[in-house]
């Protein structure tokens, strides 16, 4: 038998061999490892920083696209007042598709941001809607490339308009205002385009605001004594169609839990006046032609009526009495127009406003048949809210004048005239379409100015062929003392009320269960006047009482990334 014979060095070898390719093995391994590692964090970087620069164009393109919307925005609001607030001036954006150049020769065109290195951005006008003179929605396209990645976004942007902001308050004056006398008393915030005056501890629940106003030499400055209620008083002693307070009630455990709850209410009396001088001007909303109005009383079908028998259906061409009775109270329903004088008192009911292209004499109570209430306290505003978003509400919006009472008594032309006309009154600019009832009397720069005196002849007739004043009525002064209250009689307006020149009237006590917008005011008092502001004309984007609009902020309808 043979032997066998192991050789330890050959044995080593043979392990050294084994480890060897073990060895080659595992850094073939790992390096395909580290390669694939590699390979997917370098893809997955450029995935990042593709996504970034997607992010960035995207970013870009939003850019574009405010930049647009808020540059158009801007020039077409000199070429709005230029035009006098018409709504015809919408039309400036009709040829903005097919010719930007002439209106808006800033379009950005290979536009950049410096936080976008490398990045640029274009934006057109694609399309502009044409089939209404407004709103009008404006398309817009936005190309943007970051590192060579590309993205569009597509936006259509509404230019319109909407409730003008000056129905945020129990009183606005687009000229200095004045509370003069302890007997005055708004229960809601007031504002001036001007100086605000307060004289003998007048009551203001509510803010106060007074603006800069280069054109009257108004520093935007408040001055004088002035009063607010704590809110237990308030509480007590307002009445019931004043706002309610915030919060509306004093916290209290209604669930039963031991924990007491606050009832917030954003638009009530807080139990504090705080004053707000040197404020920005807050554009008055001039009437113009009424041809806005009168398309919107068309598309709402706007109607009066009274014992079933429509008296105006949508528009009506001329001068209306309108005298509502417990047993047969005015009916509104939406937006209407008249384009003359609008002669009303009585009982109303309904919602809707009446625009009048000349003056709106109230003759004597107006009053609601159905009015709203504000509870105080209240643990339950939303629900109160509810039941008064379907009371009676009206607005009565003038092109001319607002005028309270029998303005051919003695007593009236006394004590009122004398502050319907210069050094209480001023010159102002006025909108070209008042040469229609007599406001422009001259030019000035190219602009059409009235002189202030509103007890001068407005170049008109009343029924009798006699001269007619600015303040007063295209009917005789015979008929109105025939339907017109003495003006100390009139206690009471339920009416949130616009003027784009004077309100006026001689009053007694006197509450106004709304609010008072006016160019220029004249109200004597003997007595007391309130106002209670009626929150449900602070527009919230809901429901819409049709009253007068001004130029909205541009709004986003429609956007698209593509």
């Amino acid at each position: 038998m043979s032997k066998k014979y192991y050789f330890p060095e050959t044995r080593l070898k043979s392990e050294k061999g084994s480890a060897l390719i073990l060895f080659f093995l595992s850094i073939f391994v790992l390096t395909v490892l580290f390669v694939s590692f590699m390979s997917r964090s370098i893809s997955n970087n450029r995935a990042a920083l593709r996504y970034k620069d997607a992010l960035q164009s995207y970013y870009l393109c939003d850019a574009g696209i405010d930049q647009v919307k808020r540059e158009l925005f801007d020039l077409f609001s000199v070429y709005y007042a230029a035009q006098g607030q018409a709504s015809s001036s919408f039309g400036w954006f009709d040829d903005l598709a097919t010719d930007p150049s002439g209106k808006y020769p800033g379009i950005p065109v290979n536009a950049s941001l410096t936080d976008v290195p490398g990045g640029t951005y274009t934006v057109a006008i694609t399309n502009v809607d044409t089939s209404v003179e407004v709103p009008k929605d404006v398309t817009v396209l936005a190309t943007a490339q970051v590192n060579g990645v590309i993205k569009t976004t597509t936006a259509v942007i509404r230019y319109a308009m909407s409730p003008s902001r000056v129905f945020d308050y129990a009183y606005f004056i687009n000229n200095f205002g004045w509370f003069w006398g302890g007997g005055i008393t708004s229960q809601g915030d007031v504002r001036s385009n001007g100086d605000f005056d307060f004289n003998g501890n007048p009551t203001v629940n509510g803010d106060k605001y007074a603006s800069i106003n280069p054109e009257l030499g108004a520093a935007g400055t408040i001055t004088g004594n002035i009063r607010n209620d704590t809110l237990n008083f308030y509480r007590t002693q307002a009445d019931s169609t004043a706002r309610p307070t915030d919060p509306t009630a004093d916290p209290q455990d209604v669930n039963g839990d031991g924990v007491k709850e606050e009832f917030p209410y954003e638009s009530g009396y807080s139990g504090t006046s705080e004053a707000f001088p040197s404020q920005q001007l807050l554009d008055l909303p001039f009437l113009g032609d009424l041809g806005y109005y009168k398309g919107l009383a068309a598309a709402n079908n706007g109607k009066i009526s009274q014992s079933g028998v429509t008296l105006v259906n949508n528009v009506l061409n001329g001068n209306i009495v309108l005298i509502g009775t417990e047993a047969n109270p005015i009916e509104i329903d939406g937006p209407v127009v008249v384009t003359g004088d609008l002669l009303i008192k009585g009982k109303i009911k309904g919602q809707g406003t009446v625009y009048s292209g000349r003056n709106t004499h109230i003759l004597g109570d107006l009053q609601y048949a159905d009015p709203p209430a504000w509870p105080k306290p209240d643990i339950d505003p939303n629900a109160t809210d509810a039941i008064n978003a379907n009371k009676d509400f009206l607005g009565l919006a003038a092109k001319g004048n607002i005028v309270i009472g029998d303005y051919t008594r003695n007593d009236w032309k006394t004590t009122v005239s004398p502050y319907l006309k210069p050094p209480f009154t001023k010159e102002y600019k006025v909108e070209i379409t008042d040469n229609t009832i007599g406001y422009v009397q001259y030019f000035s720069a190219g602009e059409p100015y009235f002189n202030g005196d509103y007890t001068a002849n407005d170049g008109g007739n009343k029924a009798d062929g006699s001269a007619r004043k600015f303040y007063e009525s295209s009917y005789s002064d015979a008929y109105i003392q025939t339907v017109a209250e003495n003006s100390s009689q009139i206690n009471r307006i339920d009416a949130v009320t616009y003027t784009n020149h004077m309100f006026a009237g001689k009053i007694g006590a006197f509450t106004i269960n709304g609010s008072m917008v006016a160019r220029d005011e004249a109200m004597i008092y003997s007595g007391n006047l309130t106002l209670n502001y009626d929150l449900r004309a602070k527009y919230k984007g809901g429901q819409d009482f049709y009253l007068p609009r001004a130029l909205a902020l541009p709004h986003t309808q429609y956007f698209k990334r593509d």
